[in-house]
């Protein structure tokens, strides 16, 4: 059965750490995703900086797919070279606020605090019923939080909360997902 446009996935906002470096796992994959994520046909939206951002910046470029970068107005920070576009906002807020906006759907890999922050933010709106996207988790870590946060019944888990074992995996999630507008 097709899918009708208004309800399809277009643009994937992907989250993680901004330390992630290049030689070390978590990049590796960030990177595999982006290139993935093109390759299926969606645009990636990332905060635009270092580490998991440039990583699938760069893997979606691989790909020639588009890619997005949402950062903070400040002069000594710039959006990382992969990004093919640029949206400035003028502070942390509005940023994830605009991810939040523009992503049709949302991959979290392992993060910190500010990974946590974006994640718990998210899952909060949605049980909230102001949003009604799909959430993929991809990282280990990720994945023994939401098992951990399961066993206490007063935390509402939602219910398109995926956790995705691989890349392949969350590609078939998100081809298979709808957005609730």
């Amino acid at each position: 059965m097709p899918r009708s446009p208004k309800n399809r996935i277009r643009r994937v906002s992907i989250l993680g750490s901004g330390k992630a470096r290049e030689a070390g796992p978590v990049y590796r994959q960030a990177m595999r995703l982006g290139r993935a994520v093109a390759q299926k046909g969606f645009s990636v939206c990332h905060g635009g900086y270092a580490g998991v951002m440039e990583a699938v910046a760069k893997g979606c470029r691989s790909a020639n797919g588009p890619n997005i970068a949402v950062t903070i107005q400040r002069s000594s920070s710039r959006a990382n070279p992969w990004a093919d576009v640029e949206i400035q906002m003028p502070s942390w807020r509005e940023r994830l606020f605009k991810l939040i906006e523009i992503g049709d759907a949302y991959i979290f890999l392992d993060g910190a605090t500010g990974t946590l922050n974006e994640l718990f933010f998210i899952l909060e709106m949605t049980n909230r019923g102001l949003l009604e996207k799909p959430i993929l988790l991809l990282g280990k870590r990720l994945h023994k939080l939401i098992k951990f946060m399961k066993k206490d019944t007063s935390l509402q888990i939602p219910a398109k909360l995926y956790l995705a074992s691989s890349i392949p995996e969350t590609m078939k999630i998100l081809s298979r997902s709808r957005v609730k507008r």
